[in-house]
């Protein structure tokens, strides 16, 4: 009786465990009609980890998000969904002009592979393909950024047509290690 409630008291904290190892994310729509979040990994072709031998990822290369796309939320609604550590990607709002991957809009742009001991998560907003929505991401005990409009200035997104980066990758963010919750408010 003793060994099969021990076993399923560790089948219970394993799998408390795995549930424990993603980051939670809460989309908030602020504007005054409906937002349609998306999500898209960028795996290898924005990160240094990619899944192959040497690329320096291996063991822990970058994971893809393969669950559902978050609703599409109408003003005032929000919704919260779990994204698996290791991700890399992009969230932005789908207005019918962005790309499959966030192309030709507003986004905001995670390497979540990198939380580690050694080096930090790395979270920005990027509106060098052109500014079409106001976003911000917040993170539990990290900085927040945000940008409300296409003049907002390299310490808080990288502007439109930029490809110097702001010349020092200013609008970047680091956050410790560890699984975080993270809000991107749209129309903050």
């Amino acid at each position: 009786m003793f060994q099969r409630t021990f076993v399923a008291l560790v089948s219970v904290l394993s799998v408390s465990s795995l549930v424990a190892a993603d980051h939670t994310f809460t989309f908030r729509n602020q504007c005054g009609n409906s937002v349609s979040p998306r999500i898209a990994n960028t795996n290898c072709g924005y990160s240094p980890r990619c899944n192959t031998p040497g690329s320096g990822g291996v063991p822990n290369p970058a994971i893809s998000y393969t669950g559902p796309q978050p609703n599409t939320l109408g003003s005032g609604q929000s919704q919260t969904m779990t994204i698996n550590r290791q991700w890399n990607g992009r969230i932005f709002a789908q207005n019918g002009n962005c790309g499959p991957s966030g192309e030709n809009c507003s986004l905001g742009e995670f390497n979540l592979d990198t939380g580690n001991q050694f080096t930090a998560q790395a979270y920005d907003l990027s509106n060098i393909q052109g500014f079409t929505q106001s976003m911000r991401i917040e993170v539990n005990g990290c900085d927040t950024v945000a940008c409300t409009n296409v003049n907002c200035g390299c310490s808080n997104a990288y502007p439109p047509g930029d490809l110097s980066g702001c010349g020092n990758d200013s609008p970047v963010r680091g956050c410790s290690a560890g699984d975080h919750s993270w809000t991107i408010t749209f129309c903050p």
